[in-house]
This record gives structure tokens, sequence and C-alpha cells, in this order.
């Protein structure tokens, strides 16, 4: 009897041990970061001008943005999948390196020479280690069997909006291909190991809810509302649309089969192979779920960067009803609602949240919910979530970053006043509450004392006028430190615009400037391959000419280009990949002024540049029409006026460009816009007008005017 209480109290202390490993591991969780020497695969990446059309385009933008992960736990492990997958056969294996793609979208890929990259969304979602084994093999049959080079290109989806996330997520290959790799998965690959064929039915679940957040778990209304308040009913679905099956979706259009095609077709498979031996997990399960933890949290990470508000909370949510107490999660929520009333506030709403319509599950609410709130109730909600975790990590900078710019959202841009927030919960009767005295009854105190005893905070009533937002903040309205941050908000706004007329013509005081990358896009009915190979030396002649531009202007240049990567340590290539992530993140907003959560981790950055200054260039140039005013207007000039003749004759001859240019600098540390400066012009001399406008808005960012 006291031996199976021992193996009881044994097989418990186990369980436990499995379900803490993966909570472990995210307590001090940070995003993750690159390990170990730079891959010799990266320099061949970063160089390479062959195949300009194809999927090296793609590889070369996720190197340079930080997307591509090496040297990780999330490596080791995938790696040790693969050694088991071809233990037998070396000579493959020695062929075929992995990688981790910071990306959401649950997919895998092989590349022509052998690189097998694996989404972080697939990490997340998969339930065991064979159901991912499944899935490295299907892709490394991919590659054996020399499929890849009949892909259809990466440039082939760049009419997509999105065209990273939209190759990341569909890869074009034949249905006859999909179906022999998944054979040859389970035939060759996995046959040779010790996986267990019983997880097919989960691998293709996954594939077929790829969309789905990490679980199905009812939003309760007590993320957003409290004892005090509540929104009205209309903010909240009485039902929700339930998730399809999807598994009689019509696939004559499509490259790939359906899932329940391919779900068919494997279990036929599998149907007289023997499970003797077999395992669902060969590594440790507590180390799969550390994996996927990790994998779950950097998908949050990644959803927020990419301002997907909606998705970024209830993931959040979700993931917090395992990790209750985390820090990160917290400050997850705290950006998925600062990030949604900025964009309430100031931008397109439209572009952080997906269309309640349009979604199925218990995701379906937030997107509702998200689309409902106003602006100032968005900001009131996300201050309160600041305002707590700030209490609860005083020493976290972007809490405090955060809860300033709120403040100026509710009490300078939308004009609410302390008296606009009452003391007491929603639903009280005024007629019910024993207002105090505080008049001071002292004759002796002169009018001045009673002034100032007037200024401070006092219980407000509610009115009839009164709706959900005014009541938002009943349990800190009456906090001391409330009260002065009001006030000190109020007091700052009016000293900042003093300032910006201060400082309006006022010369800059920067020493030196991080150059990112310009972007050099040529718009051609041509062949995209030329016109890309072309792009690509224009945007290396406007780097040399922003160079030589701030050097004339006594700037220092710090330039991250294409060619200084594969000379970077892995270390500064995890700063630098940060600063990629920053910049990702400010275009992300488009436009709108908002605290990165980056912005508390830049410190290495400002290290590594000695600076926080960020100069982001871009050009869009394409065919002009051969007649114009502006050409019939330069050739009457030449006509009239023979000093004219041969600008115009330039212009009448040569084929017109139009030109569209856009200089702007960026302040890191702030996430602030320093200066932004934008340009047209239809000519010949294209080349011209570009290299003048970038001198032009330096000059006036150096010298505070215009040249």
């Amino acid at each position: 009897m006291k031996k199976i209480a021992n193996l009881f109290l044994l097989a418990v202390f186990l369980l436990v041990s499995v379900l803490a490993f993966g909570q472990d591991a995210v307590v001090n969780y940070k995003p993750l970061e690159s390990q170990g020497p730079m891959p010799a695969d990266f320099a061949k990446i970063t160089t390479s001008d062959k195949d300009l059309a194809d999927y090296n385009v793609m590889l070369k933008r996720l190197v340079m943005e930080g997307d591509i992960l090496y040297g990780s736990k999330l490596n080791d492990y995938v790696n040790t999948i693969a050694d088991n997958l071809l233990k037998d056969n070396p000579v493959l294996r020695s062929k075929i390196h992995l990688y981790i793609i910071k990306s959401t979208e649950v997919n895998a890929f092989a590349t022509a020479n052998g690189l097998l990259f694996v989404n972080m969304g697939l990490l997340a979602q998969v339930s065991n280690e064979s159901e991912l084994a499944f899935v490295l093999g299907h892709e490394i049959a991919h590659y054996a069997e020399k499929h890849i080079e009949s892909f259809n290109t990466y440039q082939d989806s760049l009419k997509d909006k999105d065209p990273i996330n939209y190759y990341l997520k569909y890869h074009n290959r034949s249905r006859t291909h999909e179906m022999e790799a998944d054979r040859i998965s389970l035939e060759r690959y996995m046959k040779q190991s010790q996986y267990s064929y019983t997880v097919l039915d989960g691998i293709f679940d996954v594939l077929q809810y790829s969309d789905l957040p990490f679980d199905e778990v009812p939003f309760n209304k007590s993320l957003v509302e409290t004892s005090f308040y509540h929104f009205p009913d209309n903010y909240f679905l009485t039902n929700i649309t339930p998730i399809s099956s999807r598994a009689d979706m019509v696939d004559t259009l499509f490259t790939h089969p359906n899932i329940e095609r391919r779900r068919t077709a494997a279990r036929s498979i599998v149907a007289g192979m023997s499970e003797t031996g077999r395992s669902v997990f060969v590594q440790p399960e507590s180390l799969f779920n550390e994996v996927r933890e990790l994998a779950r949290f950097e998908c949050v990470r990644i959803l927020l960067s990419r301002h997907s508000y909606d998705h970024a909370f209830y993931n959040t949510y979700v993931l917090q009803r395992a990790h209750p107490n985390n820090a990160y999660l917290e400050e997850a929520m705290v950006s998925a609602l600062y990030g949604l009333s900025k964009h309430k506030n100031y931008g397109q709403v439209s572009a952080t949240i997906e269309s309640y319509k349009d979604v199925e599950g218990e995701l379906q609410q937030t997107s509702h919910f998200f689309a409902k709130i106003g602006k100032q109730e968005a900001s009131l909600l996300a201050l309160r979530a600041a305002w707590k975790a700030r209490q609860n990590h005083p020493d976290n900078i972007y809490y405090k970053e955060v809860i300033d710019d709120l403040m100026k959202d509710i009490f300078v841009k939308n004009k609410m006043k302390y008296t606009d927030f009452s003391d007491y919960p929603m639903g009280t009767d005024p007629a019910t509450i024993q207002i105090e005295d505080n008049t001071p009854q002292d004759s002796t105190i002169n009018k001045y004392e009673r002034i100032r005893q007037q200024g401070k905070p006092t219980k407000v009533l509610p009115t009839p006028k009164f709706k959900t937002m005014n009541y938002m903040l009943v349990d800190i309205h009456q906090e001391p430190a409330f009260y002065d941050l009001m006030s000190n908000t109020l007091h700052q706004a009016e000293d900042e615009e003093v300032l910006k007329v201060v400082d309006r013509n006022k010369p800059t005081t920067v020493k030196s400037v991080i150059l990112a990358d310009p972007q050099y896009v040529l718009s051609t009915n041509g062949s995209k391959k030329v016109a890309q190979k072309e792009a690509n030396k224009r945007a290396d002649r406007l780097l040399k000419t922003l160079r030589t531009s701030l050097k004339k202007l006594k700037l220092d240049p710090v330039t991250y280009s294409v060619k200084d990567v594969k000379g970077l340590s892995t270390e500064d290539y995890n700063k630098y990949a940060k600063l990629q992530q920053w910049l990702n993140e400010y275009f992300q907003s488009d436009g709108i002024a908002m605290v990165s959560p980056l912005t508390k981790d830049m410190n290495d950055v400002y290290e590594l540049t000695g600076t926080s200054t960020v100069c982001v260039a871009a050009v869009r140039r394409g065919n002009a029409g051969f007649a114009g005013y502006n050409k019939i207007q330069n050739i009457l000039l030449g006509v009239l006026c023979p000093y004219y003749f041969v600008p115009a004759a330039i212009e009448f001859g040569f084929p017109r460009y139009d030109t569209d240019m856009y200089l702007m600098l960026l302040d890191l540390e702030k996430g602030k816009t320093l200066l932004a400066g934008h340009d047209s012009q239809i000519s010949a001399m294209s080349d011209a007008y570009v290299n003048a406008f970038m001198y032009d808005k330096l000059y006036e960012f150096v010298k505070g005017k215009k040249k």
C-alpha cells in the first residue's frame, strides 16, 4: 500500500513538473534573440543577386528585418526532430539547415538550396512533437524530391498588400506534390523514426484551423468592466458565430488539396503500419511545453508589433489563464489597449482590428467589442490597465510613458476635466449621497488660503448626463498621485506649446544619424526581375547620396545596409534586429505618435550606434505619359526664350518619370517624428530632383530652417 502511495505521489510530482516547466520558461520572458555564430547562409542570402525574382528576395528582407532566428532553444528543438527523422540518411541531413521565422502564420517551407524554415506560429499551435515531425518530414520531402523548383515565385505574390506574410502563409505548390510530400514524410522519414502515426488527425486539425487563437475561451466581461461601471449591452454579442468545419472546402481553384483530402489519404497510408516502439514525444514532453509556450509568447509580441490588437488581446487573455501573474502578459494587455486607443483617437481602426463579421469563435467577441468602444472609453480603459500595471511594476518606464501619453489624450486632446469623472459607482442615486462640507470654517483664514483649499480634489457626484466613461475612474480618481499627474499633464501641455514656438527654427544638437536602408520602388510593366535589380542599384546610390549629404552637414552617418549585416556579430545583429523591429512598429502606426514597448530596451542600440536619431528615405518612380502640361510648357518656353532651349529639349527628348520622394528623421528614444518631408515631380531628370530633395530636407533638419 505504501509503495502504491509513493508511486501516486511520484506521478503527481511528474505531472506538476511537466505543467510548471512551460510556465517557468516564460516567467522572465524577453523577446527571443539569436545565439551563437552567425550562419554562413546569411552571407549567401544577403549578397546573392541570383534569382532576384524568387524566394531569395523574401529571405533577404527577412534577414534584414531581423525576423530569422538561429541558435535558440527553439532551433535546437526542431533540429533534434530533423536528426531523428534522418538518422538513417546522414548525407541528406547534412544538406538541411533549419531556421525559425518570427511569423504567426502556421506553416513551414523549404528552399531549393536546403534551407528549411519553421514559422513561430506553427510551433505555437502544434499539440505534440510527432505533429511537428510530420510537418518537417513533409518539407524535407519537398526538398529531396526537387518539388521546390516548380514553386511559383515570391514576386508573384507582390500584388498582395502584405507580401511577406502572404508568402509565409501560402506556398504555391501543385496538389500532386503536396500529396506526395505527405506520403514520403510518413513512409520514409517518420517510418525510420520513433514518432507516432496516431497524431495525423491532430496535425491536420492544426492546419485546418490555423487562423484560430491558442484556445477557445469565453470572453469574460470582467476583462473590461468592474463592479462600478459597465458598457452598453450592444458592445457585446448575444451569440457568436460558431467555428465552421471547413472540411468540405472546394479545392478546384487552389494549388493545395483541401485538408480533408490530405487527411483521408494519410489515414490510408498508415492503416497497416505498426505503432510498436513509437511515441508521441521522443524528446521530453516538458521540453515541448517549454518550446510551445515560448513560441506563443513570441507570437503575442509579433501580433502587437503588427498592431493586430484584437488578436493580441485575446491570445494574451488565453495565456493569462495558465500564467495569471506573468509580467510580460500584463504588459501585452496594456500594449493592446493602448494601441487600440491611439488608433481610435488618431488613425484608422480598421487596420488594427479584424471585422467581427469575418471572425469565428470566441475571438469574435473581442473584435466586436474593440469596434464598438468609443475613443474616450478606449483611452480610459487603457489608462486603467496601465495604472494598475505601474503599481505592480513601478520600475517599468514603459507604463509611466504610456500613462503620461494617455493623460494628454484624455485631458488635453479630448478636453475632459477632473469633474467629468464620478467618485461613485454607476447607478448611484445622487440623492442618497451625504455631501460633506469641506469649506474652511475658520474666519481667520484669508481668501488665498480658501482658494488653495478649493483647488484640492473633492468628491464628484454623478449627473444625469454621465455615461459609462464618466464612471471608469471611480477607484483611482481620488488618489493624490492621479490628481497631481493630471494637473502636471495640463501644465506640461501649455509648456510644450510655448517650446514649439521657441524651438521652431532652432538648429539640431544631434551629432550622428543612423541611416536605415533606403527603399526604392520602380513601377514598370516590364520584367519584375530587371526592375528589382535596377531598384537595388538605385537604393545603393541613394544610400551613398544620403551619407555624403550628412557629412557635408557635419553629421556622422551610421549605416546598416544589406552588405553590413554579414559582417556583424550575433550580439550586434540582435541589436540591429531590435532597431528594425522598432522601425517596423513605427511605420505600422501609420504616422501616429505612440510609445513603443521597445523604447525601454533600446539602450543597447544607442550604445551600438551612439545615437537615437534614424533617417529613413524612400523613392517611388514610375513612367509618366509622353505628353503633359509641364512638357508643353517647357516647349513653349524653349521657343520663346533661346536660353531655355537646352532644358526644354531634354524634357522633350527623354522619357519622363513620375517620382515620389520621402524623407523622415525619427527619435527612437521618444518615438517621435523629428522631420517629415515629401515631394512629387514629373521630369526626365528624376535623379537630380531626388538628390536635391534629400539634401534640402537634411539641411532643414540640421539648420532648423529651409535652405
